[in-house]
C-alpha cells in the first residue's frame, strides 16, 4: 500500500513540471490540436473508403475499427502524458491488436440498423474506454513481443496518408507571425 502514494506523487510531480513550464504547455496544446486535425483527416479517409467498390466496405470496417480503438486508448495516453509520436508508433506497431480491440464496436454499426447500432454503441464505447484505461495493454504487448522474437507482423503506417495530407494543408499557413510579415514588407 505505501508504494502507490509514492508512485502517484512522483507521477504528479512529473506532470506538474510539464504544466508549469510555459513552453511545455504550448507544445502540449499544439500536439493536441495536431492530433485532432490528424484524426479529422483520418476520418475523412475512412469516409472516402466507404465509396470504393468491391473491397471498400472491408477497408472501411478495418479503418473504423482502428479509429474506435485509437479513441478508446487516447484517454489513457493523454492522461499519462504520452507524446503523439510515441502513441502513433505504438499504435502502428501493434495494429493487429488495435484492429481486434475496435472490432466489436464496429460490428454493431455494420450488423444492426442505425437506430439499434447507436444504442449498442452508446453502451459499448464507454465500456471499451474504461477497459482501455484500466488495462496494461502496452506492458502486456511489450512483454509478449519479447517472447515472439521477430515473429510480429511489423509496423503498418496507418496514419501516414492522413499525416501527409495534413502537412500539405498546414504548409499553406505562414510560419512567421503576421506582425513580422508586415514589418518585412515595409523594409
Amino acid at each position: 500500500m505505501p508504494i502507490q502514494p509514492e508512485l502517484s506523487s512522483s507521477s504528479n510531480a512529473t506532470q506538474m513540471d510539464k504544466c508549469t513550464d510555459i513552453g511545455g504547455a504550448v507544445i502540449g496544446i499544439a500536439e493536441q490540436v495536431y492530433s485532432v486535425l490528424l484524426l479529422s483527416f483520418f476520418f475523412l479517409e475512412v469516409y472516402i473508403t466507404g465509396f470504393i467498390p468491391y473491397f471498400g466496405n472491408a477497408l472501411n470496417f478495418l479503418l473504423i475499427s482502428w479509429m474506435y480503438a485509437y479513441y478508446c486508448f487516447e484517454y489513457k495516453w493523454n492522461f499519462s502524458g504520452l507524446s503523439l509520436d510515441k502513441r502513433l508508433d505504438f499504435f502502428e506497431s501493434n495494429w493487429i491488436f488495435f484492429a481486434g480491440f475496435g472490432n466489436p464496436c464496429v460490428l454493431a454499426i455494420f450488423l444492426f440498423s442505425p437506430l439499434v447500432s447507436y444504442g449498442v454503441m452508446s453502451i459499448l464505447f464507454p465500456l471499451f474506454v474504461l477497459t482501455a484505461t484500466g488495462s496494461d495493454a502496452d506492458k502486456l504487448i511489450t512483454s509478449q513481443r519479447s517472447k515472439w522474437k521477430g515473429a510480429g507482423l511489423g509496423r503498418l503506417p496507418i496514419f501516414s496518408s492522413a499525416n501527409y495530407f495534413l502537412i500539405r494543408v498546414l504548409s499553406f499557413f505562414p510560419l512567421k507571425p503576421q506582425e513580422q510579415i508586415h514589418d518585412n514588407k515595409a523594409l
